[in-house]
């Protein structure tokens, strides 16, 4: 599994921090493919990450909206994480 975790600036100056999985980076596919965005190789690394956030946050608002108030994202680097026993018996 693979986690992201990062902190969003906004304009008004309040910062807020994020962690996230694969759902997210699904999230930031099916947006890449439905705007015509290469998904791996290439990709728009700032775009990627605003759409990782927006994701995380679970933002109500319309991306175009939200992101007009993001004055910038910071991502840590990311992390793969084994599957916990649980996890692992319930994908089966």
């Amino acid at each position: 599994m693979v986690k992201f975790r990062g902190v969003v600036e906004f304009k008004d100056g309040r910062t807020v921090e994020f962690e996230t999985g694969t759902a997210a980076l699904a999230e930031w596919e099916l947006f890449a493919m439905r705007h015509g965005y290469p998904v791996n190789e290439g990709m728009p690394g700032m775009l990627g990450m605003l759409v990782i956030a927006h994701t995380a946050l679970g933002v109500e608002e319309g991306f175009e909206t939200w992101r007009a108030t993001v004055s910038g994202v910071t991502m840590d680097e990311t992390e793969d994480v084994p599957p916990t026993r649980a996890a692992r018996s319930a994908a089966s």
